[in-house]
């Protein structure tokens, strides 16, 4: 967890706390009245002075209105214990329960045995919550659920300010973003339902989920599917999601899809587009490919990558064999390509073209039949690299052309002393994420 974004929640949070009793005592409250009930019985208990309302209880102070089954009002207190089918209003608001106080002397209304709460833009439930009528802040502990037209969010305790319309949920929070197939735990989440944006802390960790892949029967009846997920773990994560539907992750971010994996200090998904942005030292594998550079720029198609622009230091690096068939690698050797950008094209989740520019550099070991044939090393302005299943076909340099071929005989044994300038083979690829 970055640790501005850890002072800076709980600054926030505290802050809100502390402020809340000056809120609730800036000015005298009025006295709970009685608007009916079928039957009221007085008594005196040491120096509290009680009246028990029994059947059809309707109470009001301000803007506030209760209704029960039965109520024990405190005189003396201006308090109010509430027993039976318990609906308070105020305004758009709705809290129901079962059993519950009112004190009428700070508008706090708090319960013990389950709370729902609606006031038009969320619904709020769990097994204890207060509601404060003055500040307008409601805080639920246990088993907390609210929804709103977005997304569901679960929790042990949770804070809803309603003049804000902020979620302020804290201790194994799960939320789910609905029509999205989206899920994301954290520690901790600010959620502005009215903005659509939502800021999780304390190593949130996200799943997408997508259907890739439907077999049917001869009948047109759905016999299995395929699921692709989309895993992504941070320190930090933002979610946006208006028209552009972005979400932000940063501080040691990690993604995981399929054959693709990726390492960086942030992190820009753009659902909308399919489109992933890595900055801050990226490093993106695909398959037994290696990519760094400046930033790294992912472009994917029915869930599949299709592009990659690496800007700034660029750097490819593959496992290299004879054919896409082999299942084993000659130890020691790596395709490798270099320059300030590459651009790389995918077909049917292979190489198809990489477009290197700008000092670029290619080194590539060659095969004769399957056989090892030394490794070829050229630099140009530009060189273009095409692919035949997955394996380099051709390579093309164009303009300022300079190139040297080592035969095997030279190669075999020193393999490393050949590799590019800046070659670092990197082995701790992130792996996914089990989703609880």
């Amino acid at each position: 967890m970055n640790s501005t974004h850890r002072a800076l929640f709980r600054s926030l949070l505290t802050g809100m706390l502390l402020c809340m009793p000056l809120l609730l005592s800036a000015q005298q409250r009025s006295l709970v009245r009685v608007l009916g009930a079928d039957q009221l019985v007085g008594r005196s208990v040491g120096d509290m002075q009680l009246r028990e309302l029994i059947g059809n209880v309707r109470l009001q102070q301000d803007n506030v209105y209760i209704t029960c089954d039965r109520a024990v009002q405190n005189m003396s207190r201006n308090a109010v214990e509430l027993i039976g089918s318990v609906v308070i209003r105020q305004d758009t608001l709705t809290l129901k329960t079962d059993r519950g106080h009112y004190n009428g002397e700070n508008g706090v209304a708090s319960s013990r045995q389950g709370v729902y709460l609606n006031d038009g833009h969320v619904t709020l439930t769990a097994q204890r919550g207060t509601y404060a009528t003055e500040s307008k802040m409601a805080e639920f502990l246990n088993d907390v659920t609210i929804e709103d037209t977005a997304a569901t969010i679960t929790s042990r305790r949770m804070h809803y300010l309603r003049d804000s319309a902020l979620v302020i949920a804290w201790d194994s929070v799960r939320i789910r973003f609905k029509g999205e197939n989206v899920r994301i735990l954290a520690d901790s989440v600010r959620h502005y339902p009215d903005e659509q944006r939502s800021e999780f802390f304390h190593d949130p960790v996200l799943w997408q989920i997508d259907t890739t892949f439907v077999r049917r029967t001869v009948s047109g009846e759905i016999d299995s599917l395929a699921l692709d997920t989309l895993n992504i773990a941070a320190d930090y994560m933002k979610a946006l999601r208006d028209t552009a539907n972005i979400f932000l992750s940063q501080g040691d971010v990690s993604i995981v899809r399929a054959q693709l994996a990726a390492r960086a200090a942030t992190a820009l998904f753009l659902r909308s587009d399919s489109l992933i942005h890595l900055s801050g030292d990226p490093i993106l594998w695909y398959g037994e490919n290696q990519i760094t550079g400046d930033s790294i720029t992912a472009i994917l198609s029915d869930n599949k990558l299709r592009e990659l622009d690496v800007v700034g230091s660029a750097f490819s690096i593959s496992r290299s064999k004879p054919a896409e068939s082999d299942t084993l690698y000659p130890p020691g050797r790596f395709d490798q390509t270099r320059g300030k950008r590459i651009r790389m094209h995918f077909a049917d989740s292979k190489p198809e073209r990489i477009r290197v520019e700008q000092t670029a550099i290619s080194l590539y070991y060659l095969y004769e039949e399957g056989a090892l044939n030394g490794v070829r090393r050229e630099s140009s302005d530009l060189i273009i690299i095409s692919f035949d299943d997955g394996v380099v076909d051709e390579i093309r340099s164009i303009k300022g052309v300079e190139g040297s071929y080592f035969p095997e005989k030279y190669v075999n044994g020193k393999e490393s002393s050949y590799n590019l300038d800046g070659f670092a083979w990197v082995e701790n690829r992130p792996v996914m994420i089990p989703m609880p």
